[in-house]
């Protein structure tokens, strides 16, 4: 009987992997056509997507270019960095490890990493391996960011972590990490004494064979390389997809490749092509095994997918999760689960996002269906680019069987709206009191922080200028003690069009003080100025 049973739960996965597999290759004109619509008006210079099966490609597809303004164009083997997907072959990796008795995730993160210190000892003692690729120590989403963005290495920021108060509840409550999977990466290459690209390389990428995949910083040297800059000029330079930002008049601007991404390698950086990436998608698909070989543990792929914190703080007109088709969203190790469509008729889901600037990435699969869908574009920042959410709902709409529904066209007018809403509210605030500035001197001087350490506004021929370590950028009179800050002047990962500011003040002491809105973190993230 229970052979029997077995049979028909095979037939039936069968019936319904076929089935799916039939409609989405009807739907496939349909769909790049949609995309090559939408990329337009979205800015996107170039794309790329891979979907598949547990044994098929059925589409493998570059559109676009791979910088925008040249003949360059994007095929299924250009490499993108992927940002935060790398986070899915780290959570992978670190189970391939466990098999090999490096560590169990199990073990107190202490063993292996003596500085990590929390805010709380009781969490310090407790976390585990396991906690630091589940997003659930209890930070608020991507606490330590403004350490790395401000040019911290990975072990100052890990003697610096805590003077980050911990907000939520520990194990219960979903808070996105970057620095935790960094604490991660710094584990693995402390229990093997060797480097993350080299496990990555060894244990996934020449057993998958992903020839076109690389980690860290050799894609920038790749791209910078002389010889590479002597192909360019026969228009035969590497097939890298550099990155892209939008300006204040919503055109896409070229701002190269950018190395913040590579500070922590196991948060994000991988960088692979589509071609890959459908290999690393086919290797979930059958539970970590490759042409019948197993090359992650089964036992692991699965416990990857298991539901740990909840995700509960979806936005009425959230856009990554929209709520009138997204239920039960919860965070396993590397994957996001959840649910998509009306309930009597929905798909469970596992899905990741990635984003840093100049690129944004996406990849999710639906094992009940058999398919799995990467998604990699060469333009950055969530407020800019939301497209691969778009077209990930489209094609999940058509497998539903719902109703068509142009999800970028919606995207795109909601982003232009709180664009403009921001920029109003903005200019607003300035007429209501337009007030002069104080004398340069009062700004000029040496700032203190406990979690960012010194600050300095020094001036030059230009006018005033921020400086931290070594990091600097320009700050514009913009109201009162107000200046405006060319974000990304001062790190290349900050958009463009989002506003930043520094903000001057005096305390009851008459001490000047100072706050800038991208350092924000910390018990108190006020500058002192000290002399």
């Amino acid at each position: 009987m229970l052979r029997l049973l077995l049979l028909l739960v095979i037939v039936f996965n069968g019936l319904v992997f076929s089935s799916t597999e039939q409609r989405l290759i009807q739907f496939l004109p349909k769909f790049q056509q949609y995309i090559q619509k939408n990329m337009k008006d979205w800015a996107i210079p170039g794309l790329a997507i891979v979907i598949v099966t547990k044994d098929k490609v059925l589409l493998c597809e570059g559109y676009g270019t791979r910088e925008v303004g040249k003949n360059k164009p994007v095929n299924a083997h250009t490499v993108f960095q992927i940002a935060s997907l790398t986070k899915n072959f780290t959570a992978a990796l670190s189970g391939v490890l466990e098999e090999k008795k490096f560590f169990s995730l199990e073990d107190q993160v202490k063993k292996y990493l003596p500085e990590f210190k929390l805010s709380s000892a009781d969490i310090t003692e407790k976390a585990v391996l396991k906690d630091l690729i589940a997003h659930c120590i209890g930070f608020e989403s991507f606490a330590g960011d403004t350490l790395m963005k401000s040019g911290y290495s990975p072990e100052e920021i890990v003697k610096k972590f805590h003077f980050i108060p911990i907000e939520q509840r520990f194990r219960e409550d979903y808070s996105y990490s970057n620095q935790m999977f960094g604490f991660m990466g710094l584990v693995i290459e402390n229990a093997t004494k060797r480097t993350y690209e080299e496990l990555l390389k060894e244990c996934i990428y020449a057993p998958l064979h992903m020839n076109d995949s690389s980690v860290g910083k050799t894609l920038i040297e790749q791209e910078n390389s002389l010889w590479n800059k002597i192909k360019k000029i026969f228009n035969c330079d590497a097939n890298i997809a550099l990155c892209h930002d939008k300006n204040l008049e919503g055109n896409a601007v070229c701002i190269g490749l950018d190395p913040l991404v590579y500070t922590y390698p196991s948060t994000s950086g991988v960088n692979t092509s589509a071609h890959d990436f459908g290999i690393w998608l086919q290797c979930h698909l059958n539970n970590g095994k490759h042409n019948g070989v197993e090359i992650i543990p089964e036992k692991h792929m699965l416990a990857m997918r298991q539901p740990g914190a909840k995700y509960t703080k979806i936005r009425p007109r959230d856009m990554q999760f929209p709520p009138e088709f997204t239920r039960n969203v919860s965070y396993g190790m590397g994957w996001f689960i959840y649910e998509y469509g009306p309930k009597e008729n929905s798909l469970l889901l596992l899905e990741h996002h990635g984003g840093y600037s100049g690129q944004r990435s996406l990849m999710f699969m639906c094992p009940a269906h058999g398919f799995a869908v990467g998604i990699l574009t060469n333009l950055g920042h969530f407020n800019h680019n939301l497209f691969p959410e778009a077209i990930h709902n489209v094609l999940l709409d058509f497998v539903l069987g719902l109703e068509e529904h142009d999800w970028a066209q919606e995207y795109l007018d909601r982003k232009k709206a709180s664009l403009k809403k921001m920029q109003l509210q903005r200019a607003n605030k300035k007429l209501l009191k337009l007030m002069p500035k104080k004398d340069d001197e009062f700004y000029i001087g040496v700032y203190k922080n406990e979690l960012y350490g010194e600050m300095r506004i020094e001036k030059d021929d230009k006018g005033l200028l921020l400086k931290i370590k070594d990091r600097s950028c320009h700050i514009e009179h913009w109201n009162g003690n107000e200046f405006n800050v060319n974000g990304w002047e001062f790190n290349g990962n900050m958009s463009r069009t989002d506003p930043h500011f520094i903000e001057f003040g005096t305390d009851e002491k008459g001490r000047v003080l100072a706050y800038v809105s991208f350092l924000f973190e910390g018990a108190d993230p006020t500058f002192v100025k000290v002399n």
